[in-house]
C-alpha cells in the first residue's frame, strides 16, 4: 500500500469520527477547531508521504527527513482526533507486562528470541513485546507480537475499523480474508508457496496481537492465536488512562 493511500485512509476515518460526534455547543466548537488541525495535518502527512516515495525512488535520498515529517503529521492527526472525538489518551503498558501475555513455551518448538521496548517520538508513545520459537532444524518458525499504541489508542481503534470490513480474495499462491473467532474479527493472510501465514487481531479495542509463522499450515497458524493470554490483555485495556 502506498504511503499516500495509507494517510488518506487514516485521515478519512478520523474525519468521520469528528463529523459524526455530537454534544453541547462548546464541544462542537472544539471539534471544529480540531477539524481545522486535522485538515492541516492531513496535508502535511500527504506531502511527507510523497517525499518518502520520491526519496525511495532515488535510492533513499531525504527519506529520513520525510519519515520525521510523517511522524509529526501523524501526531497531529492523533491529537486532533482524540481532542474532538473524546478518545482517551493512554500511557502504554510496560512491555514487561505485555510479555507476560505471550506464550513462554510451544510444543515441538524451541524458545527463541524474546524482546520488548517502548518508544516515544513526536508525541506518539508505543510499547511492544515479541516472542519467537523455532524447531530444532529451523524449518518452522513462529513469532508472537503484542503492540500497545498508547497515546494513539483512540485513533488506533478508529484506524482499525478495517477489522469490520469483509475481505475475501484468493490467488494461485494463497489468500487474504477476514474471519471471526470467539467473536473477534481476524485478518489473515496465507502464502502457500512459501508456507507463510499471518494473523492479526485487536484485543480490547486497544492491543494489536499478531502471529507470524513460516513452515506450518494456516490452520495451525490460526490455532496459535489461542496461545496468547487474551484474558490478561482484556484486563489491562483500561490501564494507564490519562485524565
Amino acid at each position: 500500500m502506498k504511503i499516500t493511500t495509507l494517510s488518506a485512509t487514516v485521515v478519512s476515518l478520523c474525519a468521520a469520527a469528528l463529523l459524526t460526534a455530537c454534544g453541547p455547543s462548546p464541544e462542537q466548537v472544539a471539534r471544529e477547531e480540531a477539524m481545522k488541525k486535522l485538515e492541516q495535518a492531513a496535508k502535511d502527512m500527504e506531502a511527507a508521504g510523497k517525499r518518502m516515495e520520491s526519496g525511495a525512488a532515488k535510492g533513499g535520498q531525504d527519506v529520513g527527513a520525510a519519515v520525521g515529517d510523517m511522524m509529526k503529521a501523524l501526531g497531529g492527526i492523533a491529537g486532533a482526533a482524540s481532542g474532538a472525538a473524546g478518545a482517551a489518551s493512554y500511557e502504554p503498558i510496560d512491555f514487561r507486562k505485555l510479555k507476560e501475555a505471550l506464550p513462554q513455551e510451544l510444543a515441538g518448538f524451541e524458545k527463541g528470541e524474546s524482546s520488548g521496548e517502548k518508544n516515544n517520538a513526536f508525541g506518539i508513545s508505543v510499547s511492544e513485546a515479541k516472542q519467537s520459537f523455532r524447531t530444532a532444524d529451523g524449518n518452522k518458525r513462529v513469532r508472537f507480537e503484542i503492540t500497545d499504541p498508547g497515546s494513539l489508542a483512540g485513533p488506533f481503534a478508529l484506524a482499525n475499523m478495517w477489522m469490520n470490513v469483509e475481505v475475501d480474495k484468493e490467488t494461485s499462491s494463497g489468500y487474504e480474508k477476514t474471519s471471526t473467532v470467539d467473536g473477534r474479527k481476524l485478518h489473515e493472510k496465507w502464502d502457500k508457496s512459501g508456507q507463510h501465514g499471518e494473523i492479526q487481531m485487536v484485543i480490547g479495542n486497544r492491543f494489536m496481537v499478531e502471529v507470524d509463522a513460516n513452515g506450518i499450515e494456516m490452520s495451525d497458524v490460526k490455532s496459535l492465536v489461542s496461545k496468547i493470554d487474551v484474558a490478561k490483555l482484556e484486563a489491562m485495556k483500561g490501564d494507564g488512562k490519562k485524565s
